[in-house]
């Protein structure tokens, strides 16, 4: 899309309308949580309801098919694919017409076309058969349609078809591939899909169920339906797929009932009776085990969410407890696999200090959302904590058992035709960012994208890699056996550009010892992950590429390896795969020292918030970083806010490596204040070497400085006439503004903060007393975000060699909301000593407590808040005081300062507003800086860390004295 295309507000958008979700919802949420929440669990395995897909139309007289039902054509070598088109009419009466067609590859200009007459006699099938020519690996898109000779249009459609390489045959239990498989669809047609595309591994056996398996107290299943579970299982490893069993949610008889004794359905809450799940669950496993090795115990057990409504964080640890204990000691081999997300593990499975923790082989995630690097460092995450705290050291490894993106969800803003190719896009770069965990941590990880259907609708089928409704393959499948036939069979090595933020490179060695790689440009975030020009883009030169052969995401040849030099074009998320002749460290030679990439960015430049007062001792700082995996120079011009100038305007920078930060400062002679505190600073940076090349833009800055004030929370709004605010902007949809204002201080005694927040309607959570469940953030709140320590021994990934590319963590974090009633709340949602858990009720007490601080208006030993509505003016006002005792370590480095001096804080906020009209998140880290990936920051933890939910905190803030 080129940049003077329309689009969408580089701001939060609006929430969307009941039952519906927010891209940032879903992303955040899982996707199979936040469906569930909106449409009562119906991403339930095997527990689904029909879709319009399944409701019958009208007869038509015309099918339009191909000469495979699959629509996939597998190639090998060299060997074009000859697929036909087959258009077969049926009509009560003799027709005759013409056919016109065409076939295209990724919505290009039409390859070729035709028409062709046809004539069918009365109540009897006639088939015109239409060759398509030699086709290459690509997905293509055939459009057909047929006429009769009164002009009558009978049949208009697109189809996909894919012509692929070829799956590694045969099973491959070590295998990462994946697939979340549909049961609704048809089974011999699904299955050959599966196959043909190198899907190693499906998630479920439909054959057990737990009302099959136990369908009565003390009643278990007899041999016919062990049988048939069998031969399932049988006829999955006959297309060489694994099946990694799944304990589907409960018995109809033994479904705890709701908060009031209501009713629930299967998957809504836990098991009434544990012992006799417990049994089922046993019995289950124990006539299969020596088929499937892995059983997951429940699909996203969320404590008082979409499928454990009354059940508890303790009663999830009973149930994996207790069936550990049954199953265990007759089958020790077999593989306990638990969980729902990284951080509900954290929370629950591995609750510190809690009862029985631990009891599972291996953990589950749901990783659903762009390929943010926030992927990989949770997965890392997820690893560290089973090796550390699992009862066998996480021995069967990582199940990511549903992930992916939708168009519906993911690429909105895209016409539906471009959104099936975005999709696409994401997928690989999803799994490489999930095996490179896997690889770097010595541990086996399972992927599993979110899902194939070939001819059925079923609730979630926004994920769906296949059209329903044309039978036919769209673009993701082509990329998923693209994929699967480069990279089956390879070990993944590491790593090639740990520094650069720009790039990522999987380096592979093959069954043959020989060289592989993927490599692929990062996506940025300037308001939304749809579109590639926010994206790094330019192009790889490789000195010497004889014997390296480069294939694109769908598969596509990009040269032969008969080339000494060639240069490879670069967009966000489009893996470029290389499969050589070289061995990998010849390979890891020609990626790095032998290679240039040349971005059309190379840098990341951000003009940086002044951290005091402006004065004539003012400077500019405007942030340097070196994205590109190759060392380079810059020369940075200036262009200083209206009114002001600067003792120089351009300065040069030398030698940045790969991944080095700088920050250039440029002495103010002259300034101007502005009354909103908004200073636009331009720049245009030019790279030696690279004539033509302009880096340009601009970002508004304001001054973030707390000066000493002595303030009395719930005080006179004068107390903070002359403390200069800073001020947040959310834009929705439909391009109304609402701003939020920020003012800061301190004194020996807290760090204050009030916070003006424009809001049309007030969105609360009971009082903490009276539902310990509900989550501060999800409300309407403020959360208040600390990177200030140095001892990092909770964060699992520091020291990691990617961590200031893409994992670092928050160090505190504070949430404060109006709960109903009028009752102001601050929660510590992270702190040395919360283990970056969530507060559960049953969890136990934590070194730092979680949950509610010691904080009302006007006393408590942590702070002080008071949150006061206006609901005619729609104005929510936070004023909270952070007692210096809760950020030991800031108040130690103020302690320190001279008298004169400034303390560096690193500090961001984040508003939420929350409720149907609400505007979601505003994130001072994407509106102060350019974001970047990390691991924990703002909460909600399983939604945490993307460049779009706010990134890692890394914006800088300035202590007065």
């Amino acid at each position: 899309m080129s940049d003077s295309q329309e689009r969408r507000p580089r701001t939060t958008t609006a929430s969307p309308a009941p039952g519906e979700l927010s891209r940032r919802t879903l992303v955040g949420l899982g996707a199979a949580t936040a469906l569930g929440v909106t449409t009562g669990g119906a991403l339930a395995p095997r527990a689904l309801a029909a879709t319009s897909a399944d409701t019958p139309s009208a007869a038509s007289p015309v099918t339009v098919a191909f000469s495979d039902p699959t629509g996939l054509y597998p190639v090998g070598g060299d060997s074009p694919a000859t697929p036909d088109l087959l258009v077969t009419v049926n009509s009560p009466a003799a027709t005759s017409g013409t056919i016109t067609w065409s076939i295209a590859a990724r919505l290009g200009e039409p390859l070729r076309g035709g028409t062709e007459t046809f004539t069918a006699a009365a109540g009897t099938p006639g088939t015109v058969t239409i060759p398509l020519g030699s086709l290459d690996p690509d997905h293509y898109t055939v459009t057909a349609a047929v006429t009769d000779d009164a002009g009558t249009r009978l049949f208009a459609d697109t189809l996909g078809l894919g012509v692929i390489r070829p799956a590694a045959e045969g099973r491959r239990p070590q295998s990462v591939f994946g697939m979340g498989i549909r049961p609704e669809s048809t089974p011999a047609v699904t299955k050959l899909i599966a196959q043909r595309i190198g899907v190693k591994w499906t998630r479920g056996i439909d054959a057990v169920q737990p009302d099959f398996v136990s369908p009565a107290r003390g009643v278990f299943w007899q041999q016919p339906r062990i049988d048939a579970a069998r031969a399932e299982i049988a006829e999955w490893h006959r297309h060489g797929i694994e099946t990694l069993g799944g304990i589907n949610y409960n018995m109809s008889w033994n479904v705890q009932p709701g908060p009031n004794g209501e009713p629930l359905k299967l998957y809504q809450n836990r098991p009434k009776d544990m012992a006799a799940h417990v049994e089922m669950v046993y019995h289950a496993i124990a006539p299969l085990q020596d088929l499937v090795t892995n059983w997951e115990l429940w699909n996203e057990p969320w404590v008082h969410g979409w499928t454990w409504k009354t059940g508890d964080a303790q009663d999830y640890r009973d149930m994996c407890r207790l069936v550990w204990e049954r199953v265990k000691p007759e089958y020790p081999h077999v593989n306990l696999i638990g969980g729902g997300s990284v951080s509900y593990n954290r929370d629950i499975v591995y609750a510190r200090g809690s009862k029985d923790t631990g009891y599972i082989d291996g953990s589950v995630n749901h990783a659903y959302g762009y390929p943010d690097a926030t992927q990989y460092a949770m997965t890392k995450t997820q690893i560290k904590m089973d090796k550390l705290w699992s009862r066998t050291n996480g021995r069967a490894g990582q199940w990511q058992t549903e992930l992916g993106t939708a168009t519906r969800f993911n690429f909105a803003d895209l016409p539906k035709e471009e959104a099936d190719y975005a999709v696409a896009r994401t997928l690989a770069p999803t799994y490489l960012l999930h095996m490179l965990a896997g690889a770097e941590e010595r541990s086996p990880i399972r992927i599993f994208w979110f899902s194939l259907s070939y001819d059925k609708g079923y609730s979630g089928d926004d994920f769906n890699i296949y059209d329903v409704t044309t039978r036919t393959p769209l673009p993701a499948v082509v990329a998923y056996a693209t994929m699967t036939n480069l990279l089956e069979d390879c070990e993944l090595l590491g790593e090639l550009y740990p520094d650069a933020k720009s790039t990522w490179g999987f380096l592979f060695r093959g069954a043959d010892g020989k060289g592989r790689a993927a490599v692929y440009a990062d996506q940025l975030y300037d308001g939304t992950d749809e579109h590639q020009d926010a994206g790094h883009t330019g192009t790889l030169t490789l000195d010497d590429a004889r014997g390296i052969r480069a294939y694109d995401h769908l598969g596509r040849r990009l040269t032969d390896g008969t080339s000494r030099r060639v240069t490879l074009a670069l967009r966000p998320w489009e893996v470029v795969y290389l499969d050589t002749d070289l061995t990998p460290e010849a390979l890891t030679h020609t990626l790095t020292d032998g290679a240039r990439f040349d971005y059309d960015a190379p840098l990341q430049v951000g003009p940086l918030p002044f951290v005091k007062p402006l004065d004539r001792t003012s400077t500019i700082d405007v942030r340097v970083e070196n994205v590109s995996p190759g060392a380079t120079d810059a020369l940075i011009t200036l262009t200083p806010p209206d009114g002001w100038q600067t003792d120089r305007r351009t300065v040069p920078v030398g030698g940045l490596r790969p991944g080095e930060s700088r920050v250039v400062s440029f002495p103010v002679t002259r300034y101007r204040l502005d009354d909103h505190n908004r200073y636009a600073i331009g720049y245009d940076v030019t790279v030696p070497g690279r004539p033509g090349l302009h880096q340009k833009g601009s970002r508004t800055v304001q001054v973030a400085y707390l000066p000493f004030r002595q303030i009395t929370v719930g005080g006179s709004a004068s107390q903070w006439n002359d403390v200069l605010p800073v001020t947040m902007t959310n834009v929705s949809a439909a391009g109304d503004t609402r701003t939020y204002t920020f003012q800061a201080a301190w004194d020996d005694a807290f760090l204050y903060v009030r916070a003006l927040i424009e809001d049309d309607a007030q969105v609360s959570n009971p009082p903490f007393p009276a539902d310990e469940y509900q989550f501060p953030f999800k409300a309407d709140s403020i959360q208040l975000a600390f990177d200030a320590v140095t001892d990092r021994t909770e964060d699992l990934l520091a020291g990691d060699p990617h961590y200031e590319k893409c994992l670092r963590s928050v160090s505190h974090l504070f949430v404060a909301t109006l709960a109903t009633g009028g009752r102001s709340e601050l929660h510590r949602q992270l702190a040395p000593g919360t283990n970056y858990q969530t507060y559960y009720p049953t969890n136990a007490p934590l070194a730092t407590p979680l949950g509610p601080m010691d904080a009302q208006p006007t006393v408590g030993t942590e702070g002080r808040v008071l949150v006061s509505r206006d609901d005619g003016a729609g104005l929510t006002r936070y004023e909270i005081a952070l007692a210096w005792s809760q950020l030991p370590e800031l108040a130690a480095a103020v302690k320190k300062a001279p008298p004169a001096g400034v303390t560096p804080m690193t500090f961001a906020v984040q508003v939420q507003d929350s409720g149907t009209t609400g505007r979601g998140a505003t994130y001072w880290t994407t509106q102060s800086a350019p974001p970047v990936s990390g691991c924990y920051n703002f909460a909600p933890f399983w939604g945490t860390g993307a460049q779009f939910t706010g990134g890692r905190v890394d914006t800088r803030w300035g202590i007065g004295h």
